[in-house]
């Protein structure tokens, strides 16, 4: 049993129950099957208790696969070792269904488990039958006359005998089981109806993450327009950002931690010369955006909603605002002025833009290099990067630039190696998985539309600083703050998105499945291609339909700590299965991922967290 489902709780268990009754009917039915080539009657009742049996399995496959995959559900029922039956975090799926009819489904079984006990103690009475039969004799040759006998005392034992009602009850009690099932059921799929209208919650973060990726892309575009001396940078991002509407003047400010350099001409970044700021981006349709949102999915028609919430924003009108870079000169730091705001510094704080001529001798990461050599003042404003009348971008000095020669950068791909080289000695605690698992998941819908994230990204685009690469052997890392990596080009240019995922590669959404990778990669602590089998190759051989069916196995598997419910997360994003379509710019498929993956994975981490500090 995985860690996470035990801290999915201790309630009273279910499947142990059902499994029990299931062995308990196969039990019953295995002295009958002997005795049934003596006595008619010992047939009779083996036909009706296989039919019984039949019945009760029939229910409990229903009930079942309403929790997992069909297979699954059948390997459980046809193998009584098999592992899901322990699993409690399963369990607790099952419980969650039952609801309020699990005492009830519970006392049925055990009444079940009842009466074929009893059957199974009247079995003790048809065996001293033909002990008795035996009695005394030696070398017994069972002809016709002693099978005749020995049929004719088993008629007798079985009249006298409580079997006709046991098998009465039986089929009243499993009468009972299917009535509850089905109303289980039914009470479950109207849940799931119910649900397709969006919470208050699923709404306020998808409102949230729009306005996050929407301040990104400016970002991006302002960072790429801020250096004119070199054609290509290297940028990092914190995923873990700081949001809050300001009002609706000035619209909606996010707070971004950053890195910045540039590339050499051979195409390489020096990690020990990283720039690290603080952006405050503010957009003026922010508010708007938000309450559009907010508005329109609570009205109606769920479908009428959503397709107007994919209308694009009207752009302001007036003539075109010129970009700009703006410099401010650094500033004595003996000197600051009083009490600085923080937040988003008033028009007539911003120093006037630079000389055109000057403007364009400077750049941006000289300009921050200069600007370091001075004292540093963590409320004072370096620099305004695009400032119009929709948008501004304010850099700040970062608290960590003064050890910013020191921060180390790791990729997730080199700490999944380094896990995955040292086997069981370097397992990462849960509660690091699945608090990482969840960022990268907010990340996917903060991110999912800007330059910020590939179509097909992977464990190498996401590092992490403060990281001591030769201590990695010696002490478990902190999975925190992951920062997304991409090239920054010119004045002009734009990162591609492209997937690199081939045609007809079963993959509907490159940029889910790529998250599913990266939880199945966290979760074996191995990366994909070193969990390969041969049953997925073809003649030996990679195609472009491997990796879907090596992630797809995996997540079927669930053969980790991390327990069925991630895995079940992980197929979802492997197969892109939200039932509202492939396109995560549909407002349907970003409720359905709000859903069905942050939230389950958030409840997972609260359990857990739950368990092991009782909070």
């Amino acid at each position: 049993m995985s860690g996470v489902e035990v801290a999915a709780g201790l309630a009273l268990a279910v499947l142990p129950i059902l499994l029990s009754a299931t062995n308990y009917y196969d039990g019953c039915l295995s002295p009958f099957l002997r005795y049934k080539k003596y006595s008619k009657e010992a047939k009779k009742y083996h036909q009706q208790l296989e039919v019984l049996k039949t019945i009760y399995r029939n229910e409990c496959l229903c009930l079942l696969e309403d929790v997992v995959e069909h297979e699954v559900a059948t390997n459980m029922l046809n193998l009584p070792t098999h592992k899901a039956w322990l699993d409690g975090e399963l369990d607790g799926q099952v419980v969650r269904q039952l609801g309020d009819s699990k005492d009830a489904f519970i006392a049925v079984i055990e009444l079940i488990e009842q009466h074929l006990q009893e059957i199974d103690d009247e079995h003790k009475n048809f065996n001293a039958v033909i002990h008795q039969a035996n009695e005394g004799k030696k070398n017994v040759v069972k002809d016709r006359s002693w099978k005749r006998r020995v049929g004719q005392k088993l008629c007798f034992s079985f009249s006298k005998s409580r079997l006709d009602g046991n098998v009465t009850q039986l089929r009243s009690l499993n009468g009972d089981f299917k009535i509850l099932s089905q109303q289980t059921r039914s009470s479950a799929l109207k849940r799931a109806l119910t649900s397709t209208v969006p919470s208050r919650d699923a709404c306020r973060e998808i409102e949230r993450c729009q306005i996050i990726g929407k301040a990104s892309q400016q970002v991006y575009e302002a960072l790429g327009n801020a250096c004119t001396k070199h054609s290509e940078h290297q940028a990092h991002c914190c995923v873990e950002v700081e949001q809050a509407v300001v009002d609706e003047e000035h619209g909606s400010q996010v707070k971004f931690n950053m890195a910045f350099t540039h590339l050499t001409l051979a195409g390489a970044a020096d990690k020990s010369d990283l720039l690290w700021f603080v952006m405050d981006s503010t957009i003026s349709d922010a508010v708007a955006l938000g309450s559009k949102c907010a508005a329109t999915l609570f009205k109606g028609h769920l479908a009428q909603t959503l397709k107007r919430q994919l209308d694009p924003i009207p752009a302001p009108t007036g003539k075109k605002v010129k970009k700009s870079v703006r410099f401010q000169m650094p500033t004595p730091a003996t000197n600051p002025s009083p009490n600085p705001p923080r937040s988003l510094p008033p028009a007539t704080m911003i120093p006037p833009a630079l000389d055109l001529k000057d403007s364009m001798r400077k750049d941006f990461c000289d300009y921050l290099r200069r600007y370091y050599r001075q004292p540093l003042q963590e409320t004072t404003c370096v620099c305004v990067l695009k400032d119009t009348d929709s948008c501004r971008n304010v850099v700040y000095p970062s608290t960590s630039a003064v050890n910013a020669q020191r921060r180390q950068a790791v990729s997730l791909g080199q700490l999944i190696s380094s896990f995955s080289n040292q086997g069981a000695n370097r397992r990462v605690p849960l509660y690091e998985k699945l608090r990482l698992a969840k960022t990268l998941a907010v990340a996917v819908l903060q991110y999912h539309a800007t330059p910020w994230l590939r179509t097909s990204w992977r464990s190498e685009d996401v590092y992490f600083f403060g990281l001591d690469e030769g201590a990695l052997l010696q002490e478990m890392p902190s999975l925190t703050a992951p920062h997304l990596n991409v090239k920054v080009r010119g004045p002009n240019g734009q990162l591609s998105r492209a997937s690199t995922f081939p045609t007809h590669s079963f993959v509907c959404n490159p940029l889910l499945f790529s998250l599913g990778v990266v939880l199945l990669e966290i979760a074996h602590s191995s990366h994909l291609e070193s969990l390969q089998r041969p049953s997925d190759l073809d003649n030996n051989q990679e195609n472009r339909y491997t990796e879907f069916f090596v992630a797809r196995r995996l997540a079927k598997a669930a053969d980790t700590d991390m327990g069925r419910s991630y895995h079940s997360i992980v197929e979802r994003l492997v197969e892109c299965d939200f039932g509202c379509g492939h396109d995560l710019k549909d407002q349907r498929l970003q409720i359905a991922f709000y859903n069905d993956v942050i939230c389950p994975l958030d409840k997972l981490e609260q359990r857990l967290r739950d368990f092991h500090f009782g909070a």
